[in-house]
């Protein structure tokens, strides 16, 4: 007897047709797109929260500076104000000891310039706490833009952090030790109260620093929660990356800016800050990139505050200064 198989019990699972394919690939692309804005959001704040914890640190270091000198650190001391003069010293090599750098910072040759081949170990070494996470320049083994560094053909180690120098206009050492109407008083030591920062530049007379222009708490009238110490600047890898930060280069505009009251320089764009004026405040700017361009400093007091480049500028002016007496309303 034959048996007749039905074509029906024979017959293969139907296949996607080409539109069922187009539909299904079109639904990926869709979920996609909606959840990779959050995950790249989530990513940002990770690396905001680590660069705010790295500020914190470095807060945290200065106090213990502080704690041991009985004022804090110099912004940074070269001979003289500028330009190829030999640089000495910077803030981010003297508190190093108090960021578990105590190995790094004993390699420091303090009795030479900071450009001499002996100090070229310290130079390009990678500090983590001094990079932000955000920051494109993180890491990077550049020669610097100018100064004597950039002169002698130097490479240094890229970081993300500055000293607020306090205000200014832009020019090297103005900001400490130069009113705007006399230049002058480049080294005068009585640079009225409402110019400086706490990490300001000190010159050397005669191959010698005055250590009593260092500030301690003491001198910051206006408050630890009203003033500024340390703030973030990088620049957009297209923006002239030698003008970025330079964690252990003690020329005075690479770890170390000060508030000029203009919203370019708050931008993290070198070359548009530049094409909008005079190019001096934009050395010495304060930028990051975080959403919004918010860019988060230190306070005296070890807290972070943040701003973006609308902030009110008398309220940036007055933050930046240790003593000018100013009533600040934080935004």
């Amino acid at each position: 007897m034959s048996v007749r198989v039905s074509p029906r019990a024979t017959a293969l699972p139907r296949a996607f047709t080409l539109v069922e394919l187009l539909v299904v690939i079109a639904i990926i692309g869709v979920l996609v797109a909606l959840l990779l804005p959050a995950v790249q959001q989530a990513r940002e704040a990770a690396r905001r929260t680590q660069c705010t914890n790295n500020l914190k640190q470095i807060g945290l270091a200065l106090h213990n500076y502080h704690d041991t000198y009985q004022v804090f650190p110099p912004g940074n001391i070269t001979d003289g104000n500028c330009c190829g003069t030999p640089s000495h010293i910077i803030w981010t090599i003297s508190i190093l000891p108090y960021i578990e750098g105590t190995n790094l910072g004993n390699q420091y040759n303090y009795n030479l310039p900071n450009e001499d081949p002996k100090n070229a170990f310290l130079r390009e070494q990678r500090v983590a706490s001094y990079e932000c996470p955000s920051d494109p320049l993180r890491n990077k083994l550049m020669i610097p833009a100018s100064g004597p560094g950039a002169d002698r053909g130097l490479m240094y180690r890229t970081g993300s952090y500055r000293g607020m120098g306090g205000l200014g206009w832009g020019m090297a050492g103005e900001y400490i030790y130069r009113r705007q109407w006399d230049s002058s008083d480049i080294l005068n030591p009585n640079c009225p109260r409402e110019r400086k920062g706490v990490l300001h530049w000190i010159g050397r007379v005669n191959g010698q620093a005055n250590e009593y222009t260092c500030e301690s708490f003491r001198t910051i009238t206006d408050g630890t929660s009203n003033t500024l110490v340390v703030g973030e600047y990088t620049t957009k890898p297209t923006s002239e990356p030698r003008r970025t930060t330079f964690w252990a280069y003690a020329y005075t505009s690479f770890a170390l800016s000060n508030a000029t009251p203009e919203s370019r320089t708050l931008l993290a764009d070198y070359v548009k800050c530049a094409s909008l004026g005079d190019s001096n405040p934009c050395k010495r700017a304060w930028g990051s990139m975080h959403s919004g361009g918010v860019i988060q400093f230190v306070k005296c007091d070890g807290s972070v505050f943040g701003f973006g480049p609308n902030i009110d500028l008398t309220v940036y002016s007055a933050m930046s200064t240790l003593g000018n007496g100013e009533s600040v309303q934080l935004p």
